[in-house]
């Protein structure tokens, strides 16, 4: 695949042109997370395009995390009657553990993908909650005792593997936006 192709296809995949971001909510936090969400994204795509795929694919899960604590927080904003307080200390593990408990990442993926550029018919490759603790898990090699107690080696990160972090990304987007 072409840069531009690989890049329109990563674009459909994040939801974003570069300065574009849809808000799900008006919300404070809720506008606060797109933004940061927008930010990441367009990280990705920078560090795809200079070939940074490890560091392209971390800040993709960076996305990732965003992403789900953008749905929790309008979700339980807008369930709840207004802005929710951020928790002092929130993780990804915890993330998943409410994203789980309320059963956004379970979307069929026998269905055109709502993450997908519109019309393309494509599908979700994984079912979100099957793939989100590996995003996780990938995702925690920044810490550098991590990666070396795994013997994980960062140069070694190619283009395929993020392209596969990428297609489990556009997993869990289409279950959050399915929920929606």
């Amino acid at each position: 695949m072409s840069a531009t192709g690989s890049r329109q296809k990563l674009q459909s995949v994040l939801h974003v042109e570069r300065g574009e971001m849809g808000k799900l909510t008006g919300t404070i936090h809720g506008d606060a997370a797109n933004d940061l969400l927008a930010f990441y994204s367009d990280k990705v795509l920078e560090l795809e395009e200079a070939g940074q795929f490890f560091m392209a694919a971390v800040a993709l899960a960076f996305t990732l995390e965003t992403a789900i604590l953008t749905y929790l927080l309008v979700e339980f904003g807008d369930d709840n009657g207004g802005e929710l307080r951020i928790p002092d200390s929130v993780n990804m593990a915890e993330l998943m553990k409410a994203a789980n408990e309320i059963d956004v990442l379970n979307a069929p993926i026998d269905i055109p993908s709502h993450a997908g550029a519109d019309g393309d018919g494509s599908r979700p490759k994984h079912i979100a909650k099957d793939v989100v603790d590996k995003i996780r898990k990938f995702r925690n090699l920044i810490h550098p005792g991590g990666a070396l107690r795994q013997g994980f080696n960062p140069r070694t990160f190619t283009r395929e593997q993020f392209e596969e972090y990428k297609d489990m990304y556009e997993s869990v987007t289409h279950s959050l936006l399915f929920h929606l």
